[in-house]
């Protein structure tokens, strides 16, 4: 994606207009006595360092008496904030009770209520934009409902005349996705009759036709050819499990009127009922699966503006047949080989990254400016194939990604990283999700996947979720998905110790800065030429294969890392052997398998290695540039830079091969030999690196803290750990359980005789000014059980002893 530096640090400026309010809870690191505070702060942690909880408000079949009741359970259970969130009703016995609709009267005064009780309770209240996701409702116009341009292929032979019913043509092309809106209306948009093979780009030849007819007659000439079908479908999605008020058509996010009419629409009805109350920290916006969307009336108006040409030529050739989740739908399609493929290519490049570039203007930048104008933060999943999965995160007040309950997501590196560079120290996480295992997970597991949760860069957690659900209800109750969280677990009443153990562990990350040393470039430009975006967090083709592989390698190495975009890299400061973002500095850059890179961005490259950075190519270099517009003198001054610092710099870039394994200890080793041929030295030396043994570290004015993970639920794992950060210092561990600080054992001279049981983490810091000599952590002594009696108690009173 193309920014100007004038563009850029315009919508930098217009993005962190809610800055302020996230700094206020992240002083710390700006604060002389910082280091004695931090301690302080992690023994008795601020309420919002509490876990959150989405919770789900099913059917919204609510009252103000089993609000009050939940808002008490929870504050019982440590939890420290809520995220309403209507949704549909599940199903089950819903004890007659009506659902109320989406901003009535009576649901808005059970929001009045919610926020009361919550205030009464010391508990943070988000709230959900809408319902469910994408966002939308039935009350959304035609042109303000989603669009997509979408096509057939079919091989034709001519000399013939072909007599198309219109009624078949809008059947074949209606995109097959998952929340398939049965409103959904379709127009004949363009015929066009293509070779079945081109080398050399030509448009295919439009075919006129009478709009509006229920038959169209396309006359075939001598030979053969693809016949494309544009169709534009009109309101083809609807809102996944919406409830009532907010269900029906998604909303055409492309959009910027339909996006105001949206927002206020809320607004409008909801701010002044709550203005004498305590108000929400953030407006939510949950997952932008899309589903394919790419249209809106101007389209193709901006797409000229931004990219400098004409797009209509290359649609035929760059749309395709949607199937679920947006999914490319394989059809009858011209062969493009040579010059065609490439030039259609960065055509595909350029309207992807316009779809981006536009829903940023026309979406996400307003959504963040109406959240602030009525007091509250943005908090966005933005991700899917309309966003960058970096740079999106940029402009949102609190970037969310989400954890599933047996790993985290593929954008969790990428909105942590953004983060970062935004200087923003909360990273939000949807996490524990899951839709198929409610009641199998154990408080282990969601212990170990939250730890894991947190290696990848997040430091607060939105817990999947609490169902809303009266007492009454037979068990298990009105449950959505997620975990069951719910007091009728039989472990819910050990929650509050995991919830203690998390909150001071959120409180460290929260007040503490994130270390990284290495920074990280994937080939997205490379992946949108070729294949167009993919749907993050869960896509379908991985480019390279092992990407996301990576960074886990770097850090169980005892090296970290952030993702890097173009458009930060591009607004670097290199000096003194390091690139430079703000407050972020890395003295290595890799690159994975990039080729295609702006002519700014080799620029970059070029100034990085001159100041004494290391540059790592794995398996190729950069030599062409993306987009079509004047692209092959652009491509020569791509190879040029690159070809003429590496002939200046030779010592300093670095090309490696690509990993011949893709499995964890494959990267692993590959990792750490890569490290030792080109001079990357870990801030943390592990003797044996083992694929369940990963760790970061935070900063906090004079205090290095590492955390550092099991992530097995049944391998020991004892290792020696060497801290280049040492310094002298003294070598505490501070208890997340118990909110205790001890002397670390088995510690020496900058070396730690590491034992950690399976599904454990110990938070280790070197720290000048402990109070007082500390006592050692205390053992459990070993004891042989023997003689067991197992009484089993089941929820309904059953009760057996075995």
């Amino acid at each position: 994606m193309k920014y100007t530096r004038r563009t850029f640090i315009k919508t930098w400026l217009i993005a962190t207009a809610g800055a302020p309010f996230l700094m206020q809870g992240c002083a710390l690191g700006d604060d002389k006595n910082a280091g004695n505070k931090l301690f302080e702060r992690f023994r008795d942690p601020a309420g919002s360092a509490k876990p959150f909880v989405r919770w789900w408000w099913n059917g919204n079949k609510l009252s103000a008496k089993e609000i009050l009741r939940e808002l008490d359970i929870m504050k019982e259970a440590g939890i420290g904030g809520v995220e309403i969130n209507p949704i549909a009703f599940p199903g089950g016995d819903d004890l007659g009770i009506p659902s109320m609709t989406w901003l009535s009267p009576e649901w808005i005064e059970m929001v009045k209520v919610t926020l009361k009780g919550a205030a009464e309770r010391d508990i943070i209240c988000d709230i959900i934009v809408g319902s469910g996701w994408p966002f939308g409702g039935e009350f959304l116009e035609s042109e303000e409902r989603s669009q997509l341009l979408t096509l057939t292929g079919k091989k034709v032979k001519g000399a013939v005349q072909l007599r198309l019913k219109t009624e078949d043509l809008l059947k074949e092309a209606a995109p097959q996705v998952y929340s398939r809106y049965e409103g959904m209306t379709g127009e004949l948009y363009a015929f066009c009759l293509a070779p079945l093979e081109m080398s050399v780009f030509k448009p295919a030849q439009t075919i006129p036709f009478e709009k509006g007819s229920q038959e169209v007659a396309i006359d075939i000439p001598e030979g053969e050819f693809i016949l494309y079908t544009l169709v534009k479908i009109t309101g083809f999605q609807s809102v996944i499990l919406g409830s009532p008020g907010a269900a029906g058509p998604v909303l055409n996010h492309y959009d910027r009127k339909a996006v105001d009419k949206f927002l206020n629409r809320m607004s409008d009805e909801l701010f002044p009922a709550i203005k004498d109350l305590k108000g929400f920290r953030s407006l939510f916006c949950d997952s932008m699966e899309l589903e394919g969307a790419n249209w809106y009336s101007g389209m193709l108006e901006e797409f000229r503006r931004r990219k400098g040409y004409d797009i209509s030529p290359y649609l035929p050739f760059i749309l395709y047949k949607v199937g679920h989740m947006g999914h490319a739908i394989a059809g009858e399609a011209t062969v493009l080989t040579g010059e065609a493929k490439e030039e259609v290519s960065r055509a595909r490049y350029d309207f992807s990254t316009a779809c981006m570039e536009i829903i940023r203007d026309n979406f996400l930048i307003p959504y963040t400016q109406w959240c602030n104008r009525h007091g509250s933060l943005s908090r966005v999943q933005t991700y899917g194939r309309e966003f960058h999965p970096l740079d999106a995160s940029l402009y949102v007040d609190i970037p969310e990604c989400e954890t599933w309950t047996f790993f985290y997501t593929s954008i969790n590196k990428y909105v942590a990283s953004a983060a970062h560079y935004a200087g923003k120290r909360i990273v939000s996480c949807e996490e524990n999700t899951n839709t198929g295992e409610v009641f199998n997970l154990t408080l282990e597991r969601v212990k170990a996947v939250s730890d894991a949760s947190n290696l990848s860069g997040v430091t607060h957690a939105v817990i999947c979720g609490i169902n809303y659900s009266p007492p009454e209800v037979p068990f298990p109750g009105w449950v959505r998905f997620g975990v069951f969280f719910d007091e009728r677990n039989t472990w819910w009443k050990y929650f509050k110790q995991w919830a203690a153990y998390k909150t001071r562990l959120s409180a460290v990350l929260l007040e503490s800065e994130y270390y990284a040393d290495i920074a990280l470039m994937h080939p997205l430009a490379d992946m949108w030429t070729e294949h167009a975006p993919q749907r993050d967090p869960f896509p379908e083709l991985l480019y390279p294969e092992y990407q996301y592989k990576v960074w886990e390698a770097i850090h169980r190495n005892g090296n970290s890392c952030d993702y890097i975009s173009e458009s930060i890299l591009q607004k670097s400061q290199f000096e003194n052997g390091c690139l430079t973002f703000g407050s972020r500095k890395y003295h290595t850059l890799m690159l994975l398998e990039v080729e295609t890179i702006d002519v700014e961005t080799a620029e970059a490259l070029s100034a990085f290695v001159a100041c004494g950075g290391k540059l790592i190519f794995v398996k190729k270099e950069p030599h062409r540039s993306s987009g079509l517009k004047d692209y092959k003198a652009r491509d020569e001054r791509v190879k040029t830079l690159v070809a003429t610092m590496k002939d200046a710099y030779p010592e300093k870039i670095f090309t490696v091969d690509a990993p011949a394994a893709f499995t964890d200890d494959g990267m692993i080793g590959w990792y750490k030999n890569l490290a030792e041929r080109c001079g990357v030295k870990p801030y943390l030396e592990i003797a044996a690196p083992n694929k369940n043994l990963s760790q970061i570290r935070h900063c906090a004015n004079d205090k290095d803290l590492f955390f550092v993970v099991n992530s097995s639920l049944t391998e020991r794992i004892v290792t020696e750990l060497r801290f280049a950060a040492a310094n002298g210092r003294k070598a505490n561990l501070w208890d997340a359980e118990t909110g205790e600080r001890y002397r670390c054992p088995n510690y020496k001279d900058g070396t730690w005789r590491l034992e950690l049981e399976p599904a454990t983490a110990q938070l280790i810091v070197f720290e000048k000014d402990a109070a007082a000599e500390l006592e050692p952590l205390p053992t459990a002594e070993g004891r042989a059980l023997t003689g067991w009696e197992v009484r089993l108690e089941h929820i309904n009173g059953n009760k057996q002893t075995l």
